[in-house]
């Protein structure tokens, strides 16, 4: 049996992980494992985000709305094809069709990881594990192009800032998680950010 996609990323920190991380990533590579995942989001959008949300939700990136306690249910899902790590969530906004936002979490070395949203633009983040927490450092942006990564920091860290992100277990199957972005040409002020908790409500492995 392959081992996890995450357990390269983190290396010998992988078994330090908590029960409730591990089956957080533990999707193997060229299977068709499936990981569910049930909680609540508060989300929060900076004054630009709100003005171009309509565009957000066409481009598949992050969410076009806010809210308190946003019901969201995460699937991670692996690939027949591929080592890549898929996260699909599913938001139940009130007053709005649900909302699924797709992205792809490929290693590309290390412990560096880009996350692909719909539209081929990515998220170059580190991961590490210290404190009992899993760290996401941002590393800068890409844009997918014809299989190459042509980054686009120069462009897109004006605009959205800086991304960071904590996750930490708080039970056997539940943890803790938030995303800040933020910067840029705006100092600290907040582009966008949700946090919440999440449960772990079912594991299927391929074989």
């Amino acid at each position: 049996m392959s081992a996890p996609i995450f357990a390269s990323v983190f290396g010998a920190a992988w078994t330090d992980l908590p029960p409730a991380l591990r089956k957080h990533y533990a999707n193997r590579p060229f299977t068709r494992d499936r990981v569910t995942v049930t909680g609540r989001l508060d989300i929060r959008m900076g004054w630009l985000m709100r003005r171009i949300a309509p565009l957000i939700g066409a481009l598949g990136m992050l969410t076009p709305a806010d809210g308190a306690a946003v019901p969201c249910t995460v699937q991670f899902l692996s690939e027949a094809d591929s080592a890549a790590f898929i996260f699909e969530r599913r938001f139940l906004f009130p007053g709005r069709k649900p909302y699924v936002f797709r992205s792809r979490l490929v290693r590309k070395r290390g412990s560096r990881v880009v996350e692909y949203m719909a539209c081929g633009v990515g998220w170059d983040c580190e991961y590490s594990f210290a404190d009992g927490e899993v760290r996401l450092r941002h590393r800068g942006y890409v844009w997918r192009w014809f299989g190459a990564d042509l980054p686009i920091g120069w462009l897109a860290t004006p605009l959205l800032g800086r991304g960071e992100a904590v996750e930490r277990a708080t039970g056997e199957d539940a943890f803790a998680m938030s995303m800040r972005l933020g910067g840029g040409l705006f100092g600290d002020a907040l582009t966008y950010a949700y946090a919440g908790r999440f449960t772990v409500t079912e594991m299927a492995a391929d074989g």
